[in-house]
Parts: C-alpha cells; sequence; structure tokens
C-alpha cells in the first residue's frame, strides 16, 4: 500500500497551466477516481504521481516522504513501487507469455508458471499464454497490460482511461481487477470518462475542470450535491433547473417561471440552478398528505426501461423532471405515456448552485 499526498501541485506546457495548484491526498484500500473534460489535467496528474514526469511547481509525499527530498536512487525505487496502465496498450510483438516476462525481467523479477497464471486467469486471459499478442483483440491487449502490471506487483497502480473503446466483456473483467486490486489493499487511482464505471468502482472522486481541483470526496457528496454547475452538467445530472431565488409567503423559493420549488438556503435572492436526484422523488396518481413542501402535478411525457429501474420524464407545466421507478411499482399503478401523476419532493432534497 502506498500513501499519497500532492501539495500545491502544478505543471506548465506550451507556455499554459496543465495543472495547477493542486492539492489531493490518495488512500489505499478504495479506488481513487480522477473524472473531468478532455483537457482538465487528468493524464498530467497521473504521470506526475507515477514518476513520469517532473512536476513545474509544489510537491508530491510518498509514504511520509518528500519526492523533492529524494535522491536518485529513492526515486528508482520509488517508480519501481508504481505501475501505470496507459490508454493504449504497449506490447511487443511476441508472445503473451513473453510480454509477461518482460517487465519482470527489466526488474530482475522471477516469475514462476503459477504467478503467470494468476495472473492471467485475474483478467480473464486464461488459456492465451501462447497466443501472439498481436492476435488479441484491442480488449485482451488491454488485459494483458493489465496482467503486466500486475505480476510486478506494485503497491500503486495508475490506469488513464484503460477501459476506453473496449467490449463489455473486457470492460468487466478490468472493472473486476480493479475492484479486486483496492480490497487487496493497493492504492489505485484510475482517470475514466465512464460515469456507470466511477459509481460503480469509486470509494472517492477528484473532479478536475481546467487543470484545477473544482471537489473532491465520495461519489455520493462529489455526484449527488456537486459543488459546482460544471459537475453536475459533467456528471449527467437528470434535473437540473435554473431561476431565481425569491422569498414568498415566508418561504424561499426557486422561481423558475411556470413553477415555484421550496428550497433550504442561507441566500434570498440571486440566479441559482437545483439538482434533484431522480430517487428523491416521489410518484403517486394522487398528490401525497406529506410535510414535503413540492407537490406538482404533471403528465408522463416518456417511460424508458434501464433495466433495474424504470426512468419516466414528467411534464410539470413545462418543467421536466426524471424520475426513477422499479418495474413492480410502475405496473401496480398503470403508469403510460400520457398519463397523470403527482411529484412529491422534500425542499431539503433540492441542492443549490449558485449562477454567476
Amino acid at each position: 500500500m502506498m500513501e499519497i499526498r500532492a501539495a500545491g501541485l502544478g505543471r506548465r506546457a506550451g507556455g499554459r497551466a496543465i495543472l495547477a495548484g493542486v492539492d489531493l491526498e490518495f488512500s489505499p484500500g478504495v479506488v481513487n477516481v480522477i473524472l473531468g473534460p478532455n483537457g482538465a489535467g487528468k493524464s498530467t496528474l497521473l504521470r506526475l504521481l507515477g514518476l513520469l514526469d517532473r512536476p513545474g511547481s509544489g510537491d508530491i509525499v510518498y509514504d511520509g516522504r518528500w519526492l523533492s527530498a529524494m535522491n536518485g536512487a529513492e526515486r528508482v525505487a520509488l517508480r519501481r513501487r508504481c505501475g501505470f496502465v496507459f490508454q493504449a496498450p504497449l506490447l511487443l510483438a511476441a508472445s503473451v507469455e513473453a510480454n509477461l516476462r518482460f517487465g519482470a525481467r527489466l526488474r530482475s523479477l522471477a516469475v514462476d508458471d503459477e504467478a503467470l497464471r494468476r495472473a492471467l486467469a485475474a483478467t480473464g486471459l486464461a488459456g492465451k499464454k501462447k497466443q501472439e499478442a498481436r492476435l488479441l483483440s484491442g480488449g485482451e491487449k488491454q488485459r494483458l497490460q493489465l496482467a503486466r502490471v500486475m505480476l510486478l506487483d506494485p503497491d500503486l497502480y495508475l490506469l488513464d482511461e484503460p477501459t476506453a473503446n473496449l467490449d463489455p466483456l473486457s470492460v468487466k473483467n478490468i472493472e473486476a481487477a480493479i475492484a479486486r486490486l483496492a480490497r487487496e489493499g493497493k492504492t489505485v487511482i484510475l482517470a475514466t470518462h465512464n460515469l456507470m464505471q466511477a459509481r460503480l468502482l469509486a470509494g472517492r472522486i477528484v473532479f478536475l475542470q481546467a487543470g484545477r481541483l473544482v471537489q473532491a470526496g465520495s461519489p455520493s457528496e462529489v455526484l449527488s450535491r456537486p459543488l459546482s454547475l460544471d459537475i453536475a452538467e459533467f456528471s449527467a445530472a437528470e434535473n437540473i433547473l435554473s431561476g431565481t431565488l425569491a422569498r414568498r409567503d415566508g418561504r424561499t423559493v426557486l422561481d423558475c417561471g411556470p413553477l415555484n420549488i421550496e428550497v433550504v438556503s442561507e441566500r434570498e435572492a440571486g440566479r441559482a440552478a437545483a439538482v434533484i436526484r431522480p430517487e428523491d422523488i416521489l410518484v403517486s396518481l394522487q398528490p401525497l398528505d406529506s410535510s414535503a413542501r413540492n407537490s406538482f402535478r404533471g403528465t408522463v411525457s416518456a417511460i424508458s426501461d434501464l433495466g433495474a429501474v424504470m426512468a419516466l420524464v414528467v411534464d410539470c407545466s413545462g418543467v421536466a423532471f426524471t424520475v426513477f421507478l422499479t418495474r413492480i411499482s410502475c405496473a401496480q399503478m398503470g403508469l403510460a405515456a400520457g398519463g397523470s401523476v403527482a411529484l412529491t419532493f422534500k425542499a431539503t432534497a433540492v441542492h443549490l448552485l449558485a449562477i454567476d
């Protein structure tokens, strides 16, 4: 395992800041996910943490030791504790076995047949040992790259979009391997665009925007209660409503035009956006007798089967809400497009973001 802390970390390239003043901590035993749009600095951060590039400013602490205080031999020893899985696999024109043994040979590590078998099995490549790597599918090549790193048994795994554009089976195998590494106590840092993957694997999420840290915390904190509209929009939050805060009848509401949504806010004026999770909205055929202060009639405009749940889009006086229901609840209420329903949610369920 490895404890890592970035302190004021920055890097410039081409006259512009790729990363600026980033303060972060990464812990072992969980999958640390880095999210952000293209150009946010995700890959740059991984390369700095993996000692592939040098920081332009700031420093990194590994297990209590500052990188800037290490000599050359200590940096080499630290680098050997890091394993990097790139987005594009870097493989030899040789067999799967030769590729697996190559990295270990560079580090003078002995690899027995049992270790080889375990690495292949863990990445879904059992039976592929003698196959030429160039004949593998794209997903299998990426799994081979991960298996090669796993054979080195590093303390830190840095994974840069390892499942981008892969087939579902390869994605499933790689995700299972990543989760297993975290359970084993490894320090795992994963950069990804895949929100479903982030929700599935992350114990902690870091969101970068234009090279700066915007928010870090648990998946529920970052994805369900984002600190900025950028995060809410990036995470494809289903219900983002903009309006103006106002006081009405002793209550603070967000005036969205056709609807006034009661909110809990220290602010009583100004532009704001509301983020409301679909799972926080109750659906009924008739308005509920409830303490919840927000209740609106609407018409079901669309129903989608998402597998685990049904997603309903409900039009309330021109404002569209997305809500989730179990398939059983949907059937019991006889819901269909064009049907009338009531939506109910608490003022405390509305997460507010200021709009400049």
